[in-house]
């Protein structure tokens, strides 16, 4: 008898005010501080709000108004103005994607937000919706250093989004909506809420007095097509709570991790760390006969701060010697704080299959060292990869 199909689960993951988080997130000392975020020159009246730290919003200031009617009010003195950083916003964006990977292969991340397919995992399996969404709220909080986020459950995209938006509006962490009950629950919820319409076609929506999105699906299909041209059949589509769109799939990779048994910022030490995280990924690579024609090096501090670099590995290779050299390069760029390490991770973004084609220019020593590299392989497939290790990379103590 053939198994029923499990049922559909999407979990997303908003992030308010991204910008200000990413600032809070790499700088600590902002953490509860109160300043708003512009990405124009300060001085100019066209100058607004792009983002706003919790204690700002606290203080009744919001994404959108003009800084030079913020900086009139008394009251506001004392609120920090601060340049957007891509950079930072980027690495935020970085540890997301870490973080949606350990969950599904299946996932998006587009600046503060997320969504992940959930559909079949093992931890939907294990877990409810509402408690799913806890936990990945819970991970997002801890590993990402964010202060405000939320995440909805729901058996499309769709709603799960919607429902990601109500729980930071109505500050409940998560939000969650049973399979078969979308429209019910879109029903009493303003137009607004849902997501890709136009801006021609929410003024339309507004100038119709269209209040909820129950009233938009009673107009009907036709109606609404009449009213709302091309898009009045997606505006139908949405309000009856139905999905526009697929998820991109994202490749896992080759992840290869090291989490020190004591936080350690001695060179000598963490670059043999850096070598045995680089002969274990290069174990995980030859045992699934894959190649890398890319390289990422993630390092997390002592104090939870993380940073990653990423590199192209030409020719794509699977050699220890070359990965390894790569990694202790990218390293020695990324390792610059001095804090001591917590871990230090490298993963192959989207591995290649090894073809078996000649190097025309390999020497007789490089394919002897193949050839070893081979063998360890074969011995550490059948009995593990600690089985054998190498002195120069290790410790006492160092295991799998």
């Amino acid at each position: 008898m053939t198994k029923p199909a499990p049922p559909s689960l999407f979990l997303a993951l908003e992030v308010e005010d991204f910008p200000a988080q990413a600032i809070s997130a790499w700088d600590g000392k902002y953490k509860d501080k109160a300043f708003v975020v512009v990405d124009q020159d300060p001085e100019s009246h066209k100058t607004f709000v792009i983002g706003c730290s919790r204690a700002a919003r606290e203080a009744d200031l919001s994404v959108g108004m003009p800084l030079a009617a913020m900086r009139r009010i008394p009251r506001y003195a004392h609120v920090i103005i601060k340049f957007r950083n891509a950079a930072w916003e980027t690495a935020l964006g970085e540890e997301l994607r870490a973080l949606c990977g350990r969950y599904t292969p299946a996932f998006e991340v587009r600046g503060g937000r997320a969504l992940l397919d959930m559909t079949g995992t093992p931890a939907a399996r294990a877990l409810q919706p509402e408690a799913l969404a806890a936990k990945l709220r819970r991970d997002a909080l801890f590993s990402a250093g964010l202060t405000d986020a939320a995440v909805g459950a729901a058996g499309t995209r769709l709603m799960a989004r919607v429902m990601a938006r109500l729980a930071l509006e109505r500050k409940t962490d998560t939000g969650f909506c049973p399979a078969g009950e979308e429209a019910e629950t879109l029903a009493p919820l303003p137009p607004g809420c849902l997501p890709g319409l136009s801006p021609q076609c929410r003024e339309r929506i507004r100038r119709y007095s269209l209040a909820s999105v129950g009233q938009i699906r009673g107009l009907g299909r036709s109606a609404l097509a009449a009213r709302f041209g091309g898009e009045g059949e997606k505006l139908y589509t949405l309000a009856c709570g139905l999905d526009l769109e697929e998820v991109r799939i994202v490749h896992r990779g080759i992840v290869a991790e090291t989490v020190l048994e004591e936080d350690i910022n001695d060179d000598d030490g963490l670059d043999r760390k850096v070598r045995l995280t680089a002969d274990k990924l290069v174990f995980h690579l030859r045992k699934a006969a894959l190649q890398a024609d890319r390289l990422t090096v993630a390092i997390r501090y002592a104090d939870g701060k993380a940073a990653r670099k990423t590199a192209v590995i030409r020719p794509r290779s699977d050699e220890f010697r070359i990965l390894a050299d790569k990694a202790r390069e990218l390293f020695r760029a990324l390792y610059q704080r001095r804090v001591a390490l917590r871990s230090i991770a490298l993963t192959v973004p989207q591995p290649k299959q090894d073809t078996g084609q000649v190097d025309l220019f390999e020497s007789q020593g490089d394919r002897r060292q193949k050839a070893l590299g081979d063998a360890l392989a074969k011995i550490r497939g059948r009995s593990g990869f600690g089985i054998i290790l190498s002195g120069a990379n290790v410790e006492t103590g160092d295991a799998e």
